[in-house]
């Protein structure tokens, strides 16, 4: 359901859904990362109403995401920086492998996914003072989805 700002009533702002034509209140923030909300999520990437786009620019590898929160409705762009090279990090197993018995990629690329919190901007109902977004994560492929672009 798309969700569309008419205005606010004794101070909550109100939105529209695009079926029902009947006000909704605003969504109250919830540090949530549930099933539903990745569904949801999941169901705008693949209607390409919420993108991805992951960079690797001389090893430092970013994320921008935008489009629909799949919780509140509001728009976000939220831009990550996922990792960034270590200039100087000695070459060879190191400390970290021989505590753990793993090599350390020594080049991460893009990853598969990206973890991604609500970015809306926006002071959502019983949010801790100063956060904004309603407190939703999710995770995303980093690649396009297969269905083709809604119209």
């Amino acid at each position: 359901m798309i969700l569309e700002d008419v205005g606010s009533q004794e101070g909550a702002t109100q939105k529209v859904g695009d079926t029902a034509g009947t006000p909704v209140p605003e969504v109250a923030y919830e540090n949530i990362a549930d099933e539903a909300s990745a569904r949801a999520a999941f169901g705008l990437y693949q209607d390409r109403q919420l993108q991805v786009q992951a960079f690797d620019t001389e090893g430092v590898v970013s994320a921008q995401v935008w489009g629909t929160c799949p919780r509140c409705g509001h728009e976000l762009n939220t831009q990550m920086t996922i990792s960034t090279p270590i200039v100087g990090l000695r070459e060879g197993r190191g400390l970290w492998a021989e505590w753990t018995r793993r090599d350390i990629p020594t080049t991460p690329g893009i990853p598969d996914t990206v973890e991604v919190g609500c970015g809306c901007g926006r002071a959502h109902p019983g949010a801790p003072e100063q956060v904004t977004g309603c407190g939703v994560s999710f995770r995303l492929p980093t690649t396009p989805p297969d269905t083709p672009c809604a119209s």
